[in-house]
């Protein structure tokens, strides 16, 4: 068993306490949006540029003063963009700030190559060496994003001892998650990844229309950005919006 998995982070304790309703996760791109964020009802703050990809990271100099911002008043999470890009990201420095729990990569243009899993153990335990989770991240739109299955990914993850595993969605002007798989396998997928012990995280194109047939897979964890904004997830953070998508998963328990 890896180190990291014996540490009670902030991320592992919020999910320890409370009901069985899905906490709220929402992505923010600097530290205005923030105060907005918690305001709402967020249980936990992702920092992430929209701008740059369904994964584009902030800057480590965004991230330093974002973290004080939040200042350990709930888990925090950064995206770190795609394991292809990886050799020459600037988001390697994100791994060295201290206040951010759990960091995640994707897998877009991974499929073929032979050696993607390895990497991702690799990168998952210089995560761990820098006190950080690695979440494996699985494209509900796989096929169109050139990644692993994510059955592959799953796998990948309980091989590796990851603690989460993100579906979300690589193509961010099409399909929600919901709409990429029909209710059964999508159902199956959940069940097969909370029976593996692995927390999992939703996302991909969620309103708040969706809401409440996210909260009825039983989830831990549902992550907005679109939804959250006052208009498409590249514009601003709205507190009345993200206090809608709360209110919607307290309705739905």
């Amino acid at each position: 068993m890896n180190h990291i998995q014996s540490l009670e982070s902030p991320a592992n304790a919020l999910l320890h306490h409370g009901s069985h309703s899905p906490k709220l996760l929402v992505s923010v791109r600097d530290v205005s949006e923030i105060e907005d964020a918690i305001a709402g009802g967020a249980d936990w703050i992702d920092f992430k540029e929209p701008h740059d990809g369904p994964l584009g990271a902030v800057s480590s100099n965004q991230a330093c003063q974002m973290v004080r911002v939040v200042d350990s008043r709930l888990p925090v999470s950064a995206a770190l963009g795609e394991l292809i890009d990886w050799q020459s990201a600037p988001s390697q420095q994100l791994l060295k700030i201290p206040g951010i729990d759990v960091v995640k990569l994707g897998l877009a243009g991974c499929a073929s190559l032979r050696n993607w899993e390895s990497t991702w153990q690799d990168l998952y335990q210089q995560a761990a060496d820098h006190g950080k989770q690695m979440a494996a991240v699985a494209y509900a739109d796989w096929s169109r994003a050139e990644a692993p299955s994510p059955d592959a990914v799953l796998e990948a993850a309980i091989k590796t001892g990851a603690s989460y595993l993100l579906i979300d969605t690589w193509d961010k002007r099409s399909r929600s998650t919901l709409d990429c798989f029909n209710p059964e396998e999508l159902a199956g997928l959940v069940k097969h990844v909370r029976s593996s012990e692995i927390r999992t995280v939703l996302a991909g194109n969620l309103r708040l229309a969706d809401i409440s047939s996210a909260v009825e897979l039983e989830t831990d964890i549902l992550a907005v950005r679109g939804a959250a904004c006052r208009g498409d997830r590249t514009d601003t953070i709205n507190y009345q919006a993200v206090r809608a998508i709360k209110r919607a998963i307290v309705s739905a328990r």
